[in-house]
């Protein structure tokens, strides 16, 4: 099974940091080991530089985009479960205030069909996987063309 974490990067720290993700990849993964003395301060970062989600944002930007999939259930606005058809894969998502979770087994289609959902509420949605060390952004982030 995979599983992931979605994050809401604030704008600022998105854009300066773009192409050196590493970094988020880093402090994510320093936060979710147990034991560390230094957590306290990790997590006062991983607050101030992201944003908080509004899980009325999320039901109703998922609601729209799947809605019409028999596959698409929903409960609460907070969880939400997709089964593509002949147990060719499932997955679902955990929605709360500072972290989405998602996690998905078989097919890859089923997480692509919630990245391309959730890419619609906000392009600085930066998603890691730890156990396979993966991590990028829902939807990479244009830099702008500073000198023509």
């Amino acid at each position: 099974m995979r599983s992931y974490q979605i994050y809401w990067i604030g704008d600022e720290f998105a854009h300066y940091f773009y192409g050196r993700e590493q970094n988020f990849f880093q402090l994510f993964f320093e936060s979710s080991m147990n034991g560390n003395g230094e957590k306290s301060v990790i997590e006062k970062q991983i607050q101030y530089i992201t944003e908080k989600f509004s899980l009325r944002s999320i039901a109703s930007v998922l609601n729209e985009a799947l809605a019409g999939r028999e596959s698409f259930s929903s409960e609460n606005n907070h969880l939400y479960t997709i089964e593509l058809p002949k147990q060719k894969g499932k997955a679902i998502l955990s929605a709360e205030e500072k972290c989405l979770y998602l996690k998905a087994s078989g097919s890859y289609e089923v997480e692509t069909v919630f990245f391309h959902s959730l890419k619609k509420l906000n392009a600085c949605l930066f998603a890691v996987d730890f156990e396979r060390k993966n991590y990028g952004w829902l939807e990479p982030i244009k830099k702008e063309i500073l000198f023509k």
